[in-house]
């Protein structure tokens, strides 16, 4: 485990915002005004979600309990902003080494240019109506495609997804308009631990859902729901390890084919008995990708 998750396991961030802001509930969110010097909100714009992640609909910011002490304390986020979180709160740093250090501020570094594409792919949105309304059709208002960075590519052919993964951008997925495949997703050394994890846009539970689906994952993930995604029918070895160290129990939602029933049962086989199988009567409730 890097110093960034233990930092958001061990710092609860309400308590870290509360020291700039006053944070008042909305929903399963607390809103305030935005803590950062460098932003004049006057109308709260500044939330916090369950999963120890904050987003300003104002100035953009957002990240973990690390990004919200470099950007109040107007310092670069990254390694030197963790260790300086973890001496006040106590936290022993879980790497000592320094190339372990220099690894962690590599991947953090990758995560955060992932989240500059993302926002410019967001951005990207108002230039693309065709792309914004695709994502309106499917029960994504302008909130939600806030919340999650949903976006466009240059061109407008790609919705673009986010790689979410417990408040971190991984990488970027574009879903096609028109055309097969309609996923291109990051090879897996492109991800910044080189290898392909869980698909998890939101905090994570006893009783998650399993999906194939990003856009299905979302969609759950919007409605309230505790959700991961694999993203196809193959599943990786970060993937499983990952799925093994969620809390039990897990709810395996396939899709409604015969290639999605049988790596379903695969999963369950592997995950026995913290999962189980649920018939696919779930695609009532969420959009089709």
């Amino acid at each position: 485990m890097s110093i960034f998750e233990t930092l958001r396991e061990r710092v609860v961030l309400r308590e870290l915002a509360e020291r700039h802001t006053e944070l008042k509930g909305s929903g399963d969110k607390l809103r305030g005004r935005c803590p950062f010097p460098d932003h004049q909100d006057d109308t709260p714009s500044f939330y916090l979600y369950p999963d120890q992640r904050f987003y300003c609909f104002g100035c953009r910011k957002h990240g973990d309990v690390t990004d919200l002490l470099a950007n109040t304390q107007g310092i670069e986020p990254g390694i030197e902003a963790a260790l300086d979180l973890a001496r006040e709160y106590g936290v022993e740093p879980p790497e000592r080494d320094p190339e372990a250090r220099r690894k962690h501020q590599e991947r953090r570094e990758r995560e955060a240019e992932y989240v500059r594409q993302a926002e410019a792919c967001h951005k990207a949105l108002s230039r693309h109506e065709s792309v914004a309304g695709w994502w309106e059709s499917r029960g994504f208002d302008h909130e939600l495609r806030e919340r999650f960075l949903l976006g466009a590519n240059r061109d407008g052919t790609a919705a673009v997804v986010p790689f979410w993964n417990r408040g971190r951008v991984k990488g970027l997925i574009e879903r096609r308009l028109r055309g097969e495949p309609k996923y291109l997703c990051p090879r897996a050394e492109d991800f910044p631990e080189g290898c392909k994890p869980l698909f998890i846009p939101g905090p994570v539970r006893a009783g998650a859902c399993l999906v194939e689906g990003f856009v299905d994952a979302l969609a759950l993930a919007a409605l309230g729901q505790s959700v991961a995604a694999v993203g196809g029918t193959g599943i990786s070895e970060r993937q499983m390890r990952e799925l093994k160290r969620l809390p039990a129990p897990l709810y395996i939602l396939p899709d409604a084919d015969e290639e999605g029933a049988e790596a379903a049962r695969g999963w369950v086989r592997e995950l026995y008995p913290r999962a189980m199988l649920c018939p696919p009567d779930y695609e009532s409730e969420v959009s089709h990708a």
